[in-house]
């Protein structure tokens, strides 16, 4: 399969948005500055029980979604550098490995998350 640049920078921009939304997460996370809400966290049960219960889940997953902030963008910058070789099917397979780690990862952060908020439930 030959893959051409304009596929190779979508998936790019995409996992982009995925690196950058996690970094951003993690660190308001980090910092208790994300408050209760329906639009943007973990949403569970058990986070949205409760104010404190929702500050430990994203304190608790905030490493976690740290972590994939910052290998997101090492992924990016070596497929770009594999764009600036003309490579674009290995720029395009390691930008895919990287969504995929960005997937697996959050689905880790949320699942420590969910764990911390539990022990604020009844």
């Amino acid at each position: 399969m030959r893959v051409d640049l304009a596929s190779t920078l979508s998936l790019m921009f995409g996992l982009l948005a995925l690196a950058l939304t996690a970094s951003t997460l993690g660190r308001m996370g980090a910092e208790g500055r994300l408050p209760r809400n329906n639009s943007v966290g973990l949403k569970t049960r058990h986070t949205m029980a409760s104010d404190e219960a929702w500050l430990a889940a994203h304190r608790r997953a905030a490493p976690t979604l740290q972590l994939f902030g910052i290998a997101g963008w090492l992924f990016l910058i070596i497929a770009a550098i594999f764009c600036f070789t003309q490579n674009f099917t290995v720029a395009f397979a390691l930008t895919a490995i990287g969504f995929a780690l960005g997937v697996a990862m959050m689905l880790v952060a949320g699942s420590k998350g969910n764990k911390a908020a539990k022990e604020f439930c009844p």
